[in-house]
C-alpha cells in the first residue's frame, strides 16, 4: 500500500461483522416474532462488540486468544437466546457464524486494502464506509439466501453429536490457519507481507465456507432421505395393518353371519326355556362385531375396528364421531397412515396414565363448511413442548422418533391442509383443516 501501512484489520470491522453473521442465522432460524426487547438486544450486543472490539483491538498475541473467546461466547449467546436453540444447536450455527464473520471481515479489509492508495487522503473516510456498506452487504445477502434455501429443504433438521464435532473441526482449523499468519509470521504459511497475509487469510477463509456448506448441505440431503425413507415405511406398515385387519373383519362377519344361522336352527330344537335365553344372550354378544364402525369409508371401518380391540386390551375408552364418506378423495394409504399414526400416537400417550378412567381418547371426522375437519383428543398429564404447532418429541434420540406427526403433516400437506397441535387444560389435541374438492 502506498504511502500507507496497515497492520491490522480493524476491530470495528470484525465487531460488525460478527454481529450481521449472527444477525442472519437469527433472521433464517428464528421462530417467534420480533419483540421490542429483542431489538434492544440486537442493539445491545452490537454496542457490546464494538466497545469491546475497540478496547482489545491491538492486544498483545497473548491475549488474541482470550479476548475472542469471550466475544465467541456473547455471539452464542446471542443467537441461543433469540433462536430458542438447543446448546448442540448454538455450537453448530455459531460456527457457521465465525466463519461467515471472518470471511466477511477479512473480504472486506482487504479490498480497502488494495483500493485505498487509489483514494485521495480527503475521502479515505468515505470510500471506508462506502467500501464496508457494499461488501458486507453482498457477502451477508448471499449468507441470507444460502441460508433459506437449507431451511426451506428441511423443515427441522436434527444436529447429533457428529454433525457439531465435524463442524466444531472446520472452524477450528479455518480460523487457526486464518489468524496464525498474524499471529506468527514466521510459521510454515506464515509472511510478512501485509498483502500475503490479508491474501492468506481471505482465500482459507473462503475454502472454510465453501466446505462448511458443503457439509450443510451434505447432511441435509443425507436427513430429506432419511425421512422420506422413514415416512414411507411407516405409511406401508400402516397400510399392511389395515389390510390384516380387514382380511380379520371379514374372517369374524363370515363366522358371524354362520354362527347367525346355526342359532337359529339350534333355538327352533331347544325345548327348554333356558337353553332359548342363553342362546339368545350369545346371539347379542356376537352381533356387535357385524354393527361396530360403519363410518361410511371401508379403510377407516378396518382402522377403527383394529385400534378399538387394542385399545380394549388396554383399557382405553375410544369415542368416535365419524363422517367416513368425507374422506371419498382420499387415498386408501393415506387414510390408514393418517389414522394409523393419530391413533397411535393418542394411545401411546393414554395408556401411560394410571387412573384408567382418564385413559379417554376422541376422535372426530366431520364437514366444517368446505373443509374437512379431523381432530384427536385426549388426557395428558405430561409437559409438552411445542415448536411451531407441532408438539417435540421427549425421546432421547430424536432422530428415530417423531415420525408419526411427520407422517401426518406429509399427508394433511399433500391435500393442501394444515395441521396443529395443542395442550389446553391437560387435553391434548391434534386439529386438522382439508379443503374439500
Amino acid at each position: 500500500m502506498k504511502g500507507a501501512e496497515v497492520l491490522n484489520t480493524p476491530g470495528y470491522y470484525y465487531a460488525f461483522a460478527y454481529w450481521l453473521s449472527a444477525f442472519v442465522i437469527i433472521r433464517i432460524y428464528q421462530d417467534k416474532p420480533k419483540k421490542k426487547r429483542q431489538f434492544l438486544m440486537d442493539a445491545a450486543v452490537f454496542l457490546a462488540l464494538q466497545v469491546f472490539m475497540h478496547l482489545t483491538d491491538g492486544v498483545v498475541k497473548w491475549l488474541f486468544i482470550p479476548s475472542m473467546m469471550v466475544i465467541i461466547v456473547l455471539v452464542f449467546l446471542y443467537v441461543r437466546f433469540n433462536c430458542d436453540f438447543t446448546w448442540k444447536e448454538t455450537g453448530y450455527y455459531g460456527a457457521t457464524v465465525i466463519v461467515n464473520a471472518e470471511f466477511g471481515a477479512s473480504l472486506c479489509w482487504q479490498v480497502y486494502y488494495n483500493f485505498a492508495a487509489d483514494v485521495p487522503a480527503d475521502y479515505q473516510a468515505v470510500w471506508r464506509i462506502l467500501e464496508l456498506v457494499l461488501v458486507y452487504g453482498a457477502v451477508f445477502t448471499v449468507m441470507y439466501c444460502l441460508e433459506r434455501h437449507l431451511r426451506k429443504n428441511i423443515e427441522e433438521f436434527q444436529i447429533t453429536g457428529r454433525e457439531l464435532l465435524n463442524v466444531f473441526i472446520i472452524a477450528v482449523m479455518v480460523y487457526s490457519v486464518s489468524n496464525m499468519s498474524y499471529l506468527d509470521p514466521d510459521w510454515l504459511f506464515g509472511t510478512a507481507m501485509n498483502r500475503d497475509i490479508f491474501i492468506i487469510r481471505t482465500l482459507v477463509d473462503f475454502c472454510g465456507i465453501c466446505l462448511l456448506y458443503a457439509y450443510h448441505i451434505q447432511a441435509r440431503a443425507m436427513q430429506v432421505r432419511f425421512e422420506r425413507d422413514a415416512l414411507q415405511n411407516i405409511m406401508e406398515m400402516q397400510y399392511k395393518s389395515y389390510q390384516m385387519s380387514q382380511e380379520n373383519i371379514d374372517m369374524v362377519n363370515q363366522k358371524y353371519h354362520d354362527l347367525k344361522h346355526q342359532i337359529t336352527l339350534l333355538k327352533t330344537e331347544m325345548n327348554t326355556r333356558k337353553s332359548v335365553e342363553y342362546l339368545e344372550q350369545m346371539e347379542r354378544e356376537i352381533k356387535i362385531y357385524e354393527t361396530q364402525n360403519k363410518t361410511g369409508n371401508k379403510v377407516l371401518d378396518a382402522v377403527l375396528t383394529s385400534k378399538s380391540t387394542a385399545c380394549q386390551g388396554k383399557k382405553i375408552e375410544l369415542k368416535c364421531v365419524v363422517e367416513g364418506e368425507l374422506l371419498f378423495f382420499m387415498d386408501d394409504m393415506d387414510v390408514s397412515a393418517l389414522f394409523g399414526n393419530m391413533l397411535d400416537n393418542a394411545m401411546e400417550s393414554v395408556e401411560k396414565l394410571p387412573d384408567e378412567r382418564m385413559r379417554l381418547i376422541r376422535l372426530y371426522v366431520v364437514r366444517e363448511k368446505q373443509f374437512l375437519r379431523i381432530c384427536t383428543e385426549n388426557y395428558c398429564t405430561e409437559h409438552i413442548q411445542f415448536r411451531k404447532g407441532m408438539p417435540i418429541t421427549t425421546k432421547k434420540d430424536k432422530r428415530l422418533h417423531g415420525y408419526g406427526m411427520k407422517s401426518i403433516q406429509s399427508t394433511v400437506r399433500k391435500y393442501d391442509g394444515s395441521v396443529m397441535a395443542a395442550l389446553n387444560e391437560n387435553w391434548f389435541e391434534v386439529k386438522i383443516l382439508i379443503p374439500i374438492p
